[in-house]
């Protein structure tokens, strides 16, 4: 009877563990010539829908964002405002061919000579 009290108590303590940690998915982009790398991972709400976004810098996860539209199965539309101080801008992922787009919002103080190259990515 003692033995079947002590695996109840430790199957209780592991599922409610389990129930509280975030769930995160994992995106790892390249660029063309695979000379450029970024990391995002993504907060998973209970609607299995997307919120916030965290980019990998120096090593560490930071959060860049949030997630700004989105459709199961076709695009996740996201900021980072990191990339540029002083200017809105996103990233669009076609979930289908796995592209990831720049996209200016709109330009604050700072005019962009130049728009990032797209990159490929797979989620883990």
């Amino acid at each position: 009877m003692n033995i079947m009290k002590i695996i109840i108590f430790f199957f209780v303590i592991l599922t409610s563990k389990l129930h509280a940690n975030e769930r995160l998915d994992n995106l790892t982009c390249y660029n063309k010539s695979k000379s450029n790398l970024m990391e995002f991972q993504f907060k998973k709400e209970n609607t299995n829908t997307f919120s916030q976004v965290y980019k990998k810098i120096n090593g560490n996860f930071i959060v860049i964002g949030e997630v700004v539209g989105q459709k199961p199965s076709s695009f996740i539309l996201f900021e980072d405002k990191y990339k540029f101080l002083g200017v809105d801008f996103a990233w669009h992922l076609d979930r289908n061919t796995r592209e990831l787009k720049p996209v200016l919002l709109s330009e604050g103080t700072i005019k962009l000579n130049k728009i990032p190259e797209k990159f490929y990515c797979k989620f883990f």
